[in-house]
């Protein structure tokens, strides 16, 4: 009986200090702490909230149904023949899809988390640089900034770089702080990572190994960089390969310099000019963009030494990551590969070091007014393009929806970079054509899918025969259908519907349903 009533007692007394140990952690975590766990939630909202809304687009048509279709040997076969980045990112990614499959969310959650993973590393970075209160300040901008949140819903190997690119330099500045042989361990895994994910963060890690040997020496450092170097030999002959092919010399089409202002906005304002096939808008940036020049040009003017030091250091990576590889481009064309996304290795530095600028005690209250400002207009610029169409991917899919599955041989006229997407979500055997292949096409229908509203096309890129049987639109997407009135099927004018004018940079045709003549 007495037995009886002391074990009841006992375990009482084991649960009550469990229960207190948690109160006490919470407690005992800093205001700092609980910001960035705010902030870290913050970014996890607009990053998941939206994730499978959007429809894919071309390159991301390319991951999910090219890469990842079938075995893990078949992926890393696709990523050697035809693609131009390495291949950690959709190593990663194949796995995943095993258990979530290829669809928007499941394959995009890859992106996004690592998007997320980035507001904490930002935060660290930034208590390396010049402590808490810089660290917060650039944990608030990587989580609002549009580009992150455009990459982070995208199902490529840009979020994954930026993330691995941010950890490279967190273990960097502990390396060089401390000397400690497991900070060059981590530097060299993050770093081998980063640059197993993205060739183009190679440039900002050459700075950070540049300043670790003239730091510490070769001696200390020697252990992350036969960890680096180990990573870079055994990506070296996919690079060489891959550039051998010439999948990305579609970049030297635009001159350096609309490529370098493209750059700039897109770094404030995301993805939201002509890689959606919309009209550029140069004005958005505007704002954002002298926000962040302000608050640097405050910091250099007022800012200590120590406190312009600590935003030189990032930013010294940020010109790492832009001028080396700007500087290639012009003293060889045939590697001009400079574009906002393969820059965004230098993004997270770059918010690091506006970080800094705006909490400097130099900068006062005008810093933190220009901070908060900053915050404010990427919050609301991240909001709308999570809510307004018309900042987002095309709906293929719903215009997939509308055309539905044809009726006879059909041909789909639409922008070039439209038509995998489209394929993709139709799944009726489509194929994309080029008028060079100079076969004789036979139609029953033809559709045409614009970005907005644009005037009928005119009857010579038909033929006789043809009479419009549908106007529909699926948001800003407008689709008009044209069908052969007469018995039998017409002649595809390939060339002349190329020139179609639906207010994309270029047309493309997609025929279904249908074979050579």
């Amino acid at each position: 009986m007495e037995a009886a009533t002391l074990r009841p007692a006992r375990r009482s007394k084991i649960a009550r200090p469990s229960r207190r140990s948690l109160r006490e952690w919470a407690h005992e975590r800093s205001r700092a702490f609980w910001i960035v766990v705010g902030l870290t939630v913050l970014a996890a909202v607009l990053r998941f909230a939206t994730l499978g809304v959007q429809s894919y687009h071309h390159d991301e048509v390319v991951t999910a149904s090219r890469i990842l279709r079938a075995g893990f040997g078949h992926a890393m076969h696709q990523v050697w023949t035809g693609e131009s980045t390495p291949p950690v990112f959709y190593a990663l990614a194949w796995v995943w899809t095993q258990l979530v499959g290829t669809g928007e969310f499941g394959l995009r959650s890859i992106s996004a988390a690592a998007g997320v993973a980035s507001v904490p590393v930002a935060y660290l970075i930034g208590v390396e640089l010049r402590g808490r209160r810089a660290g917060l300040w650039a944990a608030a901008l990587v989580a609002v900034n549009p580009m992150m949140l455009w990459y982070s819903q995208e199902a490529r190997a840009y979020a994954l770089v930026a993330l691995f690119g941010a950890l490279s330099v967190l273990y960097w500045l502990r390396a060089e702080r401390t000397g400690a042989r497991r900070d060059f361990v981590w530097w060299g895994i993050w770093s081998g990572l980063a640059i197993g994910t993205h060739y183009f963060v190679a440039f900002p890690i050459a700075a950070e190994a540049l300043m670790l040997l003239r730091r510490r020496g070769l001696r200390t450092s020697l252990v992350g960089m036969a960890i680096l170097l180990g990573c870079a030999i055994a990506v070296a002959p996919v690079a060489i390969h891959q550039t051998s092919l010439g999948h990305a010399e579609w970049i030297g089409n635009f001159t350096l310099g609309h490529r370098l202002a493209e750059t700039a906005a897109t770094f404030v304002t995301g993805e939201t000019g002509d890689i959606i096939a919309r009209p550029e808008r140069p004005w958005l940036a505007f704002a954002p963009l002298a926000l962040a020049l302000v608050a640097l040009a405050l910091l250099l003017r007022r800012g200590a030494g120590r406190e312009r030091g600590a935003a030189g250091r990032p930013l010294l990576l940020v010109a790492a990551a832009i001028g080396i590889p700007v500087a290639i481009a012009l003293l060889d064309s045939s590697k001009n590969f400079v574009l906002a996304r393969n820059l965004i290795p230098a993004l997270v530095p770059l918010l690091a070091a506006v970080g800094i600028a705006v909490a400097s005690p130099a900068t006062r209250r005008l810093g933190t007014a220009i901070g908060a400002l900053l915050f404010a207009y990427s919050l609301g610029f991240c909001i709308l393009a999570s809510t307004d169409e018309q900042f987002q991917r095309p709906n293929w899919s719903a215009v997939a929806e509308h055309i539905g599955d044809p009726h006879g041989p059909r041909a789909t006229v639409t922008w070039t970079l439209g038509e995998a997407p489209l394929r993709f979500y139709l799944s009726t055997g489509a194929i994309q054509v080029r008028a060079k292949e100079r076969y004789d096409w036979l139609v029953k229908e033809v559709d045409f899918v614009s970005d907005g509203a644009v005037p009928a096309p005119p009857r010579r890129l038909l033929g006789p025969g043809f009479r419009q049987v549908a106007d529909e639109s699926t948001g800003r997407l407008k689709i008009r259908r044209y069908r052969f009135q007469q018995p039998g099927l017409a002649p595809l004018r390939l060339r002349r519907l190329r020139d179609a004018r639906l207010d994309f940079r270029s047309t493309g045709v997609l025929l279904d349903g249908v074979g050579p003549d």
